[in-house]
């Protein structure tokens, strides 16, 4: 818009100088627009053969760690740029150490390069980036703003509050929970023996009490036991109303982060679904550079995350393996609240996918009359419920009460220091 001002201007004094049949005013017309366009090509002219390329040393970090961040800005084309301005832009609360901006003399071929530090203060997946670069022609008359095309990603992890106070003296720190539908039988325990029916099967004849007593007797075996957990997070956006809805969202993130951590110690199989979004699938890596003559407009026009509109739950599938906890955690880092399925309708579409020997830990917000009825079902098909309700203590009650009914047990958890005072023995 200030380009074409100057233009506008040219052209009307050049129009009054032909009004006027002034000569000298129409030459000087002439070399004000001659002024104004070597100003609009070389201030293009500079910022169009720039290569960038930034360098984060690490993807992956803890809550307070830092990274480091390196940039390389080089001029590819067969001219000097007299001035140079260049920012890698960053979160706004991420502390820095050094400087993330640069003002240089360009010569061709050379390249600019710089670092600086940032330390990570909070749970995400945040974008770095894009570079933000500068130019303008030599009389002042314009200035020109470049976005780079790169963004890169940092993913901070979350908290992970260490459950320590184990109140049994087993292997197993959650402990084997005997469940009470005989969902699965484990053959290597013998409870003992029953009269031969109908239709067992030959291998389960306990064959020498059989020849002892002259007839058919049929091996009894204990149901297995409950040994790990799903965890089953609901980030839906509006269970978390009120003012503290931020707060309590992240506690119950650091709540399914500490449990998976807990049952990666016990060496049990754990796995985790939830209906949050997950910021990877939101993310731009690739950019389109935008050109724009004001610094406002390269800010605002800075390309942030696409929209997903898909239901698709998150999941990490329940087994045993030494890495799951932290692919849990890891994927707890990019989650973000949704505003598609509940916490309900989540429950129905994937507890057929779940291993019925492994507990289900809902970390809910609060407990609906439709989603009590949902654990009900849950707990009818053969699964060991456990639900924890996240800073809501009126909630807690009513839950307790309603869900009493069915067996299920309630835990609140209102802050992270709640979590170190878990028995797992409870859970």
């Amino acid at each position: 818009m200030r380009n074409a001002l100057w233009f506008i201007i040219g052209g009307i004094v050049l129009a009054l100088a032909f009004a006027l049949r002034s000569p000298y005013l129409a030459y000087a017309a002439y070399a004000f627009l001659l002024l104004v366009g070597i100003a609009h090509f070389s201030s293009w002219a500079w910022l169009s053969g720039l290569d960038c390329q930034r360098t984060v040393d690490r993807a992956t970090v803890h809550q307070g760690e830092s990274i480091t961040v390196d940039v390389v800005v080089e001029n590819r084309r067969g001219w000097p740029i007299p001035w140079l301005y260049v920012e890698d832009l960053h979160p706004a609360d991420f502390a820095r150490a050094g400087d993330n901006a640069r003002l240089a003399v360009l010569m061709p071929g050379r390249s600019l390069r710089f670092q600086y530090t940032l330390t990570c203060p909070r749970r995400g997946y945040h974008r770095i980036g894009p570079l933000l670069m500068e130019s303008g022609d030599l009389f002042g008359l314009q200035r020109r703003f470049v976005t780079g095309k790169r963004q890169d990603y940092v993913s901070v992890l979350p908290t992970v509050a260490y459950i320590e106070t184990f109140t049994i003296a087993a292997r197993r720190p959650q402990g084997p929970v005997r469940i009470t539908n005989r969902i699965y039988e484990d053959p290597s325990r013998i409870a003992g023996v029953r009269e031969y029916q109908r239709g067992d099967p030959l291998n389960r004849i306990h064959w020498k009490v059989s020849a002892r007593t002259g007839d058919l007797f049929t091996k009894q075996a204990e149901p297995s036991n409950v040994l790990g957990a799903t965890l089953v997070l609901d980030l839906h956006r509006d269970a978390y109303a009120g003012e503290k809805a931020e707060q309590r969202m992240e506690l119950a993130i650091t709540t399914v982060a500490s449990l998976a951590y807990l049952l990666q110690l016990s060496g049990e199989q754990l796995g985790m679904i939830t209906n949050a979004r997950d910021a990877a699938d939101v993310a731009r890596y690739e950019v389109a550079g935008t050109e724009t003559l004001s610094r406002q407009d390269a800010e605002s026009g800075v390309a942030g995350e696409d929209h997903a509109d898909t239901l698709r739950p998150l999941e990490v599938p329940t087994r045993r393996s030494p890495v799951q906890a932290l692919h849990i955690i890891e994927n707890l880092a990019r989650v973000l609240p949704t505003d598609g399925l509940d916490v309900g309708a989540l429950l129905m579409a994937e507890f057929r996918k779940q291993p019925r020997d492994a507990t289900l830990l809902p970390v809910v917000p609060q407990v609906t009359p439709e989603f009590a009825r949902v654990l009900a079902q849950m707990k009818l098909s053969g699964f060991s419920v456990t639900v924890f309700i996240i800073d809501n203590y009126h909630g807690y009650e009513e839950a307790s009460v309603v869900l009493a009914a069915d067996g299920i047990d309630v835990l609140h958890i209102e802050t992270e220091r709640d979590l170190h005072e878990i028995s797992p023995a409870r859970i």
